[in-house]
């Protein structure tokens, strides 16, 4: 159980260590980072009401209830909000966000009535009033949290599906579809939220008020700390930001009439021939809007063309173009004087992860293993 313990505070720790450089490092600043960062502190601040290390410091126990901000309603929301500001459409829930920031806030401000007691009435709340009735009350806001918790998880799932329709139609950034290690951080806080609701039934129905929970819930919290960092680790540019999301500007679109469908091969051929000659898909940033303005034919046709006519979406479509010219570079370049890297950037490709997740989908193998054919070949 202690080496269970100290793998649990380690990765507690390792959380801490993310959420400041998060928060102040200059390379990673961004809003979005900064709402991780302050969600990674919330887990710490929880733990150390819920699992201390030491109850005291001093004569004053920060373990007792209100003894810290209660910050398990600040948890949800930071989270919430952070996904959002991922995707760049926090617009939407704004009025969500500023509410639940106003509640937590107001609650964690107990802290000053606690801290009241104890320096000027040497006492605490919970020898003020009845040891019951702040119980109850501690219950209350933690099932408040736990419904918040339970709403924003389903949103932020929701959300996050919508984003990766929307850069499929609209974005040719092969990267942008990597959104999956957001997925699996909504996977990975369904346990907690689960064991979370158990304990929150055991209180109502079953045993009353008990700590047994406690231990588990971080339990898995450590594993969510430990994959988040993983994932940091393998990808240093994972929590960079996003482009600004069009959503914003989709929700304003109305639907003003059908596209004319007898001249839909027609403009399907005159714009894939304008992406061969004018080669657009070496923009490492294209978007169809962009693409549009080029060829004089609105986003919306071309997006319905794209879905129609080649039963595809924009950013499998530009980049079947930039896998025809990296793999047509790859097989002229006899010498292989090129690296795969730079072959992937001629093609328009923003990243060698792009490149090769493209090529795996679209090839069922890396450019790499193709030049190895090639060389064997000969």
């Amino acid at each position: 159980m202690d080496i269970i313990y100290f793998i649990v505070w380690a990765a507690l720790l390792q959380g801490f260590i993310q959420a400041l450089i998060y928060i102040f490092a200059k390379k990673h600043r961004s809003v979005a980072n900064t709402l991780l960062g302050l969600f990674l502190l919330t887990f710490l601040l929880m733990a150390f009401a819920a699992i201390p290390p030491f109850d005291h410091i001093g004569s004053y126990n920060f373990a007792e209830y209100f003894a810290i901000p209660h910050v398990i309603l600040f948890t949800p929301v930071l989270f919430f909000h952070f996904v959002l500001e991922k995707l760049g459409n926090s617009y939407k829930y704004q009025l969500f966000l500023k509410a639940n920031y106003l509640i937590a806030l107001s609650i964690s401000l107990i802290t000053l009535l606690n801290l009241y007691l104890f320096v000027f009435e040497s006492s605490s709340i919970v020898q003020a009033f009845e040891l019951s009735s702040v119980k109850w009350v501690h219950f209350s806001l933690n099932l408040y949290s736990f419904l918040i918790a339970v709403c924003v998880i389903f949103i932020s799932w929701r959300e996050i599906r919508q984003f990766k329709t929307l850069v499929q139609n609209e974005f040719s950034d092969y990267n942008l579809l990597q959104v999956n290690w957001l997925f699996n951080l909504i996977y990975l806080l369904l346990p907690v939220i689960v064991l979370w609701g158990v304990a929150l039934f055991r209180v109502v129905w079953i045993t009353g008020f008990s700590p047994d929970f406690d231990f588990p819930i971080f339990g898995l919290i450590a594993v969510f700390l430990y994959y988040l960092s993983y994932q940091a680790y393998l990808h240093p540019n994972l929590f960079e930001r996003l482009p600004e999301s069009i959503l914003k500007k989709k929700e304003k679109e109305l639907n003003t009439g059908s596209v004319d469908e007898k001249r839909n091969k027609e403009t399907g051929k005159l714009i894939e021939r304008l992406m061969t000659e004018n080669e657009y898909y070496l923009d490492h940033d294209l978007t169809i809007s962009a693409f549009a303005k080029e060829v004089g034919v609105s986003p919306r046709k071309i997006s319905t063309i794209i879905n129609q006519d080649f039963r595809k979406n924009f950013n499998e479509w530009v980049n079947d173009f930039r896998v025809k010219k990296a793999r047509e570079l790859l097989e002229s370049d006899a010498e292989n004087k090129y690296s795969v890297e730079g072959i992937g950037m001629e093609s328009g490709f923003k990243s060698r992860s792009a490149l090769y997740a493209a090529f795996k989908n679209k090839l069922g193998r890396s450019p790499g293993e193709l030049r190895s054919s090639k060389l064997s070949k000969r």
